[in-house]
Parts: C-alpha cells; sequence; structure tokens
C-alpha cells in the first residue's frame, strides 16, 4: 500500500514482492494491486519505472505552473495557441523563441506568396544570424539556391516520383536474398502489352 500511494509502478512492487519470497504469479499480484488501487483511489504512474524519491520530487513540481516542450513545438510549427500569459512570457524570457517563430513564419510566407525576392532577402538576414543552425539553414538555401527557386515559382512536385520509389524500394527488400535479377526486372517493370486479369 505503501509503495502504490508513493507512485511506485506495479511492475517494481512485484519485483520488490518477489524478492522478499512472494510465490505468486505477475497476474494475481497486479489484479490485488487493481483492486487496492481502486478501492482505496491511489493515483498510480501506469508506465513509469522510477524510484520512490523519483516519484516523489516529481510530484512536488507538478504542483508547479509550467509548459510542456511539446507546447513549445506546437507553437513554432502549427501556431499552435499558448495561453497568452505563457507566450508573453516565453517571447521575453528566451528571445530565440521569438526569433525562431519569426523566421518560420516568414518562410511559410515566401512559398504562400511565390515570391522570389521574398527568398533572397530572407537568404540575406539568416546567414548572418546570431543562431547558428539559422545561419547554417540560410547558408545551404544559398548553395542550392536554383532548386529553391524552383520549389517557390512552381507548384510541380516529385512528391509522386518519390512515392513510386517507395514502392520500388519495398518491393526490392521483400525480394531481398530470395530471387534472381530476372524476377526483380520482371516485377518492377511496367509491361503496356500485359491484360489485366
Amino acid at each position: 500500500m505503501k509503495a502504490l500511494a508513493s507512485g511506485m509502478i506495479r511492475k517494481d512492487i512485484y519485483r520488490e514482492i518477489k524478492k522478499q519470497g512472494y510465490p505468486g504469479q505477475v497476474s494475481t499480484a497486479y489484479d490485488y494491486m487493481n483492486k487496492l488501487i481502486a478501492v482505496h483511489g491511489i493515483e498510480i504512474a501506469v508506465n513509469r519505472s522510477s524510484s520512490i524519491e523519483a516519484i516523489t520530487r516529481r510530484k512536488q513540481l507538478n504542483k508547479f505552473d509550467h509548459i510542456t516542450r511539446q507546447s513549445v513545438f506546437r507553437f513554432l510549427w502549427m501556431n499552435d495557441t499558448v495561453v497568452s500569459g505563457y507566450r508573453d512570457y516565453l517571447i521575453k524570457t528566451y528571445p530565440i523563441i521569438y526569433e525562431l517563430y519569426k523566421c518560420i513564419k516568414e518562410f511559410r510566407q515566401i512559398f504562400k506568396e511565390n515570391s522570389l525576392p521574398q527568398l533572397y532577402l530572407y537568404i540575406d538576414r539568416y546567414k548572418t544570424s546570431e543562431i547558428k543552425q539559422l545561419a547554417v539553414f540560410a547558408s545551404g538555401l544559398e548553395k542550392d539556391l536554383d532548386a529553391v527557386e524552383n520549389a517557390v515559382v512552381s507548384d510541380l512536385s516529385n512528391g509522386f516520383v518519390e512515392g513510386v520509389n517507395n514502392k520500388l524500394k519495398m518491393i526490392k527488400r521483400t525480394m531481398y536474398g530470395r530471387c534472381g535479377q530476372k524476377l526483380l526486372m520482371a516485377k518492377l517493370m511496367y509491361d503496356p502489352h500485359l491484360k489485366p486479369g
């Protein structure tokens, strides 16, 4: 009861009682622990294997108001709503987050408006950025400028080709070590004279 109440998971409790000489099966121990949890309304950690001290520390930390890393990523990538207090606090305390947010927004705007001048301005602005990763990204865009320009102005995509490549690679992998080159060619090549059925 003490271990369950402290937040220790059932698997660890079972290991402990096994060391102390419990002769029963796992399922019997779990059933008994589940009854205790239900009767006494104990909150349990389902998947976390931790010491009692670590769980106690985590419970104390949960008393504080916090924002998760995932929420920050969702705010940056998907413009997900972050409680305004959090947003203001994040931008004020970590200016790098606002810089990243602005950078992502500007990059998306380039593709939305199919604007090459905006692309050139973007590269010039961010290749001298103090954030090393942004500078590397902008320099990479500049090195591969022809392809990036085509991506900005053209609605064409190589998505179909990539999809076909994935299918071909899957066929190749499933056949690996089981057949020769002739059979592989027969499976991959399209025969326009072949009748369906």
